[in-house]
């Protein structure tokens, strides 16, 4: 059974986590209207629209969460934002919590485990968004190791949850037994990706199965639906894309010299594979799914013996998912002397953003219309007027990121520049999110002012003074038309807070 909700804040510098019972929701005595001495009922305040802009073109930070360090393990590197429609997400091993943008909401918390003593969460996925009944749903997977009972081994298992975005009430969830399919006391570590069809719910996760017998290590991926709560694993195979089914993955041993990296379409429920296109890839990895099709890295090397130059062979395969037909590989503009991986956005529209380098980009972007699967614009580091990016998120037609320590948006089916909104003063946000001084020479912003219990900016456990642009700059990860998040890291001289959840809300 679910733990109805749990309450996570931040007290000045300690962190604590409350557990609350209740989600958050009245109870139909104690919350009525109705007077108990007979009296005219006193009408329900109704709270404010949420503002919204779809996409967002201006965003402004209006609350920070500091993420305590739980038990005295830090999360610092496996961390994530999300932003489910109205709700914004951090996921840790620990769980999964959800706050309002507006404040307009008690938080919640859905741990990943309620058995801590006997199952230890390894690793968890990013949240995915997807509808279900008209419902928003954040979607959560968990990698766990369930320590065993007598003389039961210890055994890996996938937990995958579809929970309300509003209230954190569990939709649906499934666990599977990773030791059924690759044998007994099989553990399962790092997820390799993960992709989702919005309409259905439906979700894909890769992930590696490590056997204690052999110590073979097997990709493998989980198929799993929230209509029939039943999930598949399928060995050898990590996933790309999921719609109505239907999975598109890659297979391959990845090794130099290799050449059999396969582009493979199979049934997520029984596996059975449809189609399979051979690539002559030494190594083909996922890229990101648009929607409509997936997207696959590819390289391998090309050996030559007239020249002692070495060159590459590399490229992005796009597959359309519904029927399996490949429209062909995207290649850099930046030549074959190296390898060149494209990391990969989808806009959860018709738009799909790539871009190489290290840290998400800086070397080259291109722009993929996700209905053709075709690339219709792009530049690299040689451009002799643009700056490649860092992108960070992408939303309806918007990519978000950072140059030159600013943030910039991009018109995701152009490529051009978004002009960011300005208010005529400093965009360092009071508690209220409304522009005020810029910050001190330490870097902290104006301490918030405002009314507790009007101003998200200082309400459960939101303290916007530790909002600093100068520990990230503020560009958002997760985007609905309802706001952003993204995750700033802490001042160094704090040992109680791992991370802080900025919550931005739309301006333009």
């Amino acid at each position: 059974m679910q733990r109805p909700t749990t309450t996570r804040a931040v007290a000045s510098a300690a962190a604590l986590l409350i557990l609350v019972a209740g989600c958050g929701g009245k109870d139909d005595d104690k919350g009525s209207d109705a007077p108990k001495d007979g009296g005219e009922a006193t009408a329900t305040p109704v709270p404010p629209p949420v503002a919204s802009f779809d996409p967002p073109k201006g965003l402004t930070p209006v609350a920070a969460y500091g993420v305590p360090i739980e038990s005295g393990k830090s999360e610092d590197r496996t961390l994530s934002a999300g932003m489910v429609g109205q709700t914004a997400l951090v996921a840790g091993q620990y769980g999964l919590t959800g706050r309002h943008i507006a404040g307009q909401r008690e938080p919640w918390t859905v741990l990943s485990t309620e058995k801590p003593d006997t199952i230890s969460t390894v690793e968890h996925s990013d949240v995915i968004p997807v509808k279900l009944d008209g419902k928003d749903v954040a979607v959560i997977a968990y990698s766990q190791t369930d320590k065993g009972n007598g003389t039961q081994k210890a055994k890996g298992q996938v937990v995958i949850q579809w929970l309300d975005a509003a209230d954190g009430k569990k939709i649906a969830e499934v666990t599977t037994d990773v030791s059924a399919k690759f044998g007994p006391g099989a553990t399962t570590a790092d997820f390799t990706a993960q992709a989702y069809d919005a309409a259905t719910g439906q979700v894909v996760f890769g992930l590696l199965a490590q056997n204690p017998t052999t110590r073979k290590s097997t990709p493998f991926t989980v198929f799993a639906d929230p209509k029939t709560q039943q999930a598949n694993l399928t060995a050898e195979i990590t996933p790309a894309a999921v719609l109505n089914g239907t999975v598109v993955g890659a297979k391959g041993t990845n090794e130099e010299g290799a050449h059999d990296g396969t582009i493979v379409v199979f049934d997520g429920v029984s596996g059975k594979i449809s189609k399979q296109i051979p690539t002559k890839m030494d190594y083909l990895r996922p890229a990101v799914s648009g929607g409509k099709h997936a997207y696959l890295n590819g390289s391998s090397y090309v050996p030559n013996s007239k020249s002692m130059k070495y060159t590459y062979d590399s490229g992005l395969y796009a597959v359309d998912i519904a029927t399996g037909a490949m429209v062909g590989q995207i290649k850099s503009t930046l030549g074959t002397e190296k390898t060149y991986g494209y990391t990969c956005l989808s806009d959860q529209a018709t738009a799909v953003v790539c871009s190489t380098g290290e840290n998400l980009g800086t070397e080259e972007i291109i722009g993929i219309d996700d209905t053709t699967g075709k690339k219709v614009w792009g530049y690299n580091k040689n451009s002799a007027s643009r700056v490649v990016p860092v992108v960070t998120g992408a939303f309806h037609g918007v990519a978000y990121g950072t140059a030159q320590e600013q943030p910039v948006m991009l018109d995701a089916k152009t490529g051009a520049d978004i002009p960011q909104p300005s208010s005529g003063v400093s965009t360092t946000p009071s508690a209220s999110g409304t522009p005020t001084e810029t910050p001190s020479d330490d870097g902290n912003v104006t301490p918030p002012t405002g009314t507790p219990s009007q101003d998200v900016g200082s309400m459960f456990g939101s303290d916007l003074s530790q909002f600093d642009p100068k520990l990230g700059t503020p560009s958002p990860t997760a985007i609905t038309e309802y706001g952003a998040t993204y995750l700033q890291n802490d001042k160094a001289d704090n040992y109680d807070i791992d991370k802080i959840l900025i919550a931005m809300k739309p301006i333009a």
